[in-house]
């Protein structure tokens, strides 16, 4: 399925990593021709010292800062030739940026993460994580370099390499989606990877169990799936060389024909943790935008999204796209 953003949102806090939010919003924004929104929160904490009069006006000080803060933001949306929509809000950074989002019907929103030592001010650590569990649109986690400190905002960023982990749930099916109009837009390579936990049987329910389509998997029930993924010797072996030549196939059936013409997809099975598994992959490969499905806490806490997710955002070195499949 073709994906198309019409609205993309940048969330700024004006720190020193304003610009590389600029740059991959403005970059998306224009192969996509979509609305470019610039959003910044207002956040209502204000350090009082015991010296400080007995009465402030809190609500004159928050029209100061949010004047301060839409004057800024016009006049970077002057400099960009792309429609621009200007959100100012106060409050939590996460609850607001998520109640504009959807408020104003945006498609994906794009913030910064500077690991556990970075931006105080604004989107670090919990706010984050919070993003990705809140937000019904895909939120696309930077990770801030100090060369983007002094970087001007680019009209192009480095996307050659996109990794997608499929799990072949709905979740991934979407993330898959994502991975796949992105590598058209930009001309990239497209990278599948399916993660085998070889020690650890993971509790799947019958619904939420690998999706079999037409092909390899008609008639496997959950339990043959889960004991080939037992470290085997001797006959096993040749079980468990089945099950991964029919995972490759089954990823390589997730790329329609006509993308083809265009795109040659890499399949890859990796062994082990999920989330350690793609970063160290795409370490390899220095693969320039990982993306992932999202749903929740139950099974994808288990495989390849949930907390895997959470942790692919605070760990990777590269950007991560979190992608909800919304009932």
């Amino acid at each position: 399925m073709r994906i198309e953003p019409k609205k993309i949102m940048c969330a700024i806090d004006f720190s020193d990593f304003t610009n590389i939010i600029l740059s991959y919003g403005k970059a998306l924004a224009k192969e996509f021709e979509s609305k470019l929104c610039l959003c910044h929160v207002v956040q209502g904490a204000l350090m009082v010292s015991s010296h400080m009069p007995p009465y402030l006006d809190y609500a004159g000080i928050e029209s100061e800062r949010s004047q301060c803060a839409q004057d800024k933001l016009e006049k970077i949306a002057k400099e960009f030739d792309i429609d621009c929509e200007i959100l100012i809000s106060a409050g939590n950074p996460a609850d607001e940026i998520e109640q504009l989002a959807r408020d104003n019907n945006v498609d994906m929103i794009i913030a910064a993460t500077h690991g556990g030592s970075g931006v105080k001010r604004f989107l670090i650590g919990s706010v984050t994580n919070r993003l990705v569990k809140i937000l019904t649109c895909p939120l696309l986690v930077l990770h801030a370099k100090e060369n983007h400190l002094v970087s001007p905002v680019e009209d192009k960023i480095k996307l050659k390499r996109i990794l997608v982990g499929c799990d072949f749930s709905r979740d991934s099916k979407l993330a898959f989606d994502y991975a796949l109009s992105l590598a058209q837009e930009f001309q990239t390579q497209l990278y599948l990877a399916h993660v085998i936990r070889p020690t650890e049987q993971i509790e799947l329910t019958a619904s939420d169990y690998i999706k079999l389509q037409e092909g390899d998997y008609i008639g496997w029930s959950r339990s043959e799936y889960l004991d080939l993924q037992k470290k085997t010797t001797g006959g096993e072996l040749q079980k468990k060389s089945t099950l991964r030549n029919r995972l490759e196939t089954q990823l390589l059936n997730m790329v329609p024909e006509d993308s083809r013409n265009w795109c040659t997809p890499v399949t890859i099975l990796l062994e082990g943790q999920a989330y350690k598994e793609l970063i160290d992959y795409a370490g390899k490969k220095e693969v320039d935008m990982i993306v992932l499905g999202v749903r929740g806490h139950s099974l994808l806490e288990q495989f390849l999204v949930g907390s895997t997710t959470d942790r692919v955002i605070s760990q990777a070195s590269c950007p991560v796209l979190a992608v909800r499949h919304i009932t």
